[in-house]
């Protein structure tokens, strides 16, 4: 009875970095309508939304819900399906190559892609208008990062070209 009031889902699979647990598989659940621009959800929405927990099936099958501030960062599988906005926004925005620091000591190199309005496409505004999860583009794939983890930002390459 009560699944006829339910509002159906996408699922998105992410690897996410919760310290100082190992990273782990889980589901993230995904509206087909998001709530601040036209399209599905993305996983990136309902990290930047300001309710505190969300919910996610661990690889058990169990529901868990997860502190976001908690996360320093999650490998988005399916990038170009789940977080299809960020991918059509890139195209033709700069890009620049940096190195971030946690402040557990580990530390990540990949592009930042400036989809912040023109302008405004300094590494220092992307970081501190797009935050606080950002999307960083490693060799490995595309990451989303809690930037309140982050201790250091350094760029390592300026921008050349374009992300597209």
């Amino acid at each position: 009875m009560l699944e006829s009031f339910q509002v159906p889902k996408d699922q998105a699979t992410v690897v996410m970095e919760l310290p100082p647990d190992v990273p782990a598989r889980v589901v993230i659940f995904l509206s087909p309508f998001a709530e601040h621009h036209r399209g599905q959800e993305t996983v990136s929405d309902l990290f930047r939304n300001s309710s505190p927990f969300l919910p996610v099936r661990n690889a058990e099958g169990q529901s868990v819900l997860v502190r976001k501030k908690a996360v320093r960062a999650m490998k988005v599988l399916e990038p170009e399906r789940v977080e299809w906005l960020y991918f059509e926004m890139r195209d033709g925005a700069p890009r620049y190559r940096i190195s971030l620091s946690f402040y557990d000591g580990l530390d990540m190199e990949g592009y930042i892609v400036a989809t912040t309005p023109v302008g405004h496409q300094r590494v220092s505004d992307v970081v501190n208008l797009t935050g606080p999860f950002i999307h960083i583009e490693a060799e490995d794939g595309v990451y989303l990062l809690n930037l309140a983890h982050v201790s250091t930002i350094r760029i390592v390459e300026e921008a050349h070209g374009d992300a597209g």
